[in-house]
Order: structure tokens, then sequence, then C-alpha cells
């Protein structure tokens, strides 16, 4: 049961943004593995060097991929992740929280 004197965050509107091929790509190539490849390695999430790339606002985008983006050392699939807050009766206000995939950068 919800109190009536809980305090939520504020929701933030966020932003779908595009990512295009050639931006994948060139996100593909600042990568050396994935977590799914070394998990023990794997920190920085996929979105973070879209971030970088795109020059969005990590707060309030989301990114929506053209293409598959892919690991270069595995193969496997990348994944942007994304966040929203839900209101039920039963549960209150409770956050979805949908990781994107972690990523290893290469050195420079």
């Amino acid at each position: 049961m919800r109190k009536p004197d809980q305090q939520f965050p504020e929701w933030r509107k966020t932003t779908p943004v595009l990512v295009n091929a050639q931006t994948a790509r060139d996100a593909e190539r600042q990568i050396a593995s994935c977590e799914a490849c070394t998990p023990d390695e794997a920190e920085v999430p996929f979105d973070y060097l879209l971030d970088s790339l795109t020059g969005c606002d990590p707060e309030s985008t989301d990114y929506v991929l053209a293409e598959p983006a892919q690991c270069p050392a595995c193969g496997a699939m990348l994944q942007t992740g994304y966040w929203r807050w839900s209101d039920s009766e039963e549960e209150g206000r409770t956050a979805f929280i949908l990781p994107g995939t972690l990523i290893v950068l290469k050195k420079d």
C-alpha cells in the first residue's frame, strides 16, 4: 500500500533518437568485446558509447537502432537500454528497467 507522504521522482520525457547504420558501425569499431564474450571485463553500457558519438543527453534519450549492432569479438547483438516508471493500484509506482548490453572499449 502506498504511503500518502511518499514522494516519487518526476517522470522525465524521453526523446527517441534513430541511430543510423553508419553510427552503429562507428560504435562497433570502438568496441573490443561485450558481456557475452568477456563478462568479467564488460563495464560500459552500450548507450554510453552512443551518447558520446551522438552528443545526446544520456538522461533523456532512448536509442533506436536502424539495423542491429554486433560485438566485433563474438557477434552477439548489442542492445540499447531504457527505463520507465509504471503505476499500478496494487504495487504503487515502480521502475521498469531494461539494461543495455555492457561492452569493453578498445584501448587507444
